[in-house]
């Protein structure tokens, strides 16, 4: 869970090989800054995940954050600039 006291914040920025990071103990979710719309989306997606539930395991993380990223993409949602 993340700590009741700290709001998850997200930083854009060049992670090189990583698309992107959630740290535990700042709740901070760190995205590679040069992803598509709709890789960052699922990006946000199964970082804030991770943030949610530590113990969940990466395969869950990753086939929850790509369908439930595939549906939003779908329904339209973007991020607006």
């Amino acid at each position: 869970m993340p700590r009741k006291n700290k709001k998850p914040r997200v930083v854009n920025k060049n992670l090189g090989s990583f698309a992107g990071f959630a740290t535990k103990e700042e709740n901070l979710i760190e995205v590679d800054k040069f992803l598509s719309s709709s890789e960052r989306l699922t990006t946000l997606v199964h970082e804030s995940l991770h943030i949610a539930d530590w113990n969940m395991s990466e395969k869950k993380v990753y086939r929850i954050s790509e369908l439930i990223g595939e549906v939003l993409w779908k329904q339209g949602y973007r991020k607006i600039k």
